[in-house]
């Protein structure tokens, strides 16, 4: 019997592939909709279920392995946490997994296909979700899943939602500027958040980014956070902020 948690995960990514328009009989929202389009990136942050661990990365490996295969599915990896703000999680049961699809059009028909497999209920089945959104660059300028990948870099990832319209304004920027002082800083991105709703479809969240920020080494990482968390620029922005996830991460083979 597939886990209740994983029936409505099915349930809802089937509907956002029917419920979104992806229907081609019923696409004139997509037309209108340019977003139906760009590309989106699906991030999922997944806990395996208790003394299931490698039955979830047996069955991920064997869904992924055919997600792969889907034309508009481009890239794909997967992070391990080192750090994360709750202290009562067990990190090593987590795994963040990334997505790159060419449009949120492509994503919704390959989800129509993939749900209803037995390799998808399997790998559903496995884990209790933490985090799940499918993502846009605020910037509008393509993000190359490549630049986080590479072994050794740490990466963090975190989806906030502003306390109020201003939060990702002048604070964020003073924040992101001060990061450049630290050795080690690569790059951030931000991105919007879309979120699967009760029936299926993905909707803008409102006032909710996702950022993430690349590190040369967990070392320039362990060396930076003692010195950023207590500064100034950090304390006004996160003042800002509610923080719904957030990881550190090592890229996993």
């Amino acid at each position: 019997m597939i886990h209740k948690k994983a029936t409505r995960i099915l349930a809802t990514i089937s509907g956002a592939a029917i419920l979104a328009g992806f229907n081609l009989q019923k696409n004139s929202l997509i037309v209108k909709n340019q977003q139906a389009m760009k590309p989106v990136y699906e991030l999922a942050i997944n806990q395996s279920n208790k003394g299931q661990h490698q039955h979830f990365l047996t069955t991920r490996e064997a869904f992924v392995e055919v997600l792969g295969k889907e034309n508009a599915s481009l890239n794909e990896g997967k992070w391990k946490p080192i750090f994360a703000v709750d202290p009562d999680l067990n990190l090593e049961a987590i795994l963040i997994g990334m997505t790159h699809w060419s449009s949120m059009e492509g994503f919704g028909e390959a989800a129509s296909r993939l749900m209803p497999q037995k390799v998808s209920v399997d790998y559903f089945s496995s884990f209790t979700p933490l985090a799940y959104a499918l993502l846009e660059p605020v910037d509008g300028q393509p993000f190359d899943m490549e630049s986080i990948k590479k072994a050794g870099n740490v990466v963090e990832f975190a989806i906030r939602k502003g306390k109020n319209p201003e939060a990702f304004g002048k604070e964020r920027d003073t924040f992101f500027k001060s990061l450049e002082a630290y050795d080690g800083y690569k790059f951030a991105r931000e991105f919007k958040v879309y979120k699967l709703n009760e029936q299926g479809m993905p909707n803008l969240a409102e006032n909710t980014q996702a950022v993430i920020i690349v590190w040369e080494s967990g070392e320039t990482f362990q060396a930076a956070a003692p010195q950023i968390f207590p500064s100034e620029p950090y304390r006004n922005f996160a003042a800002l902020l509610e923080v719904e996830a957030y990881f550190a991460s090592l890229p996993a083979n």
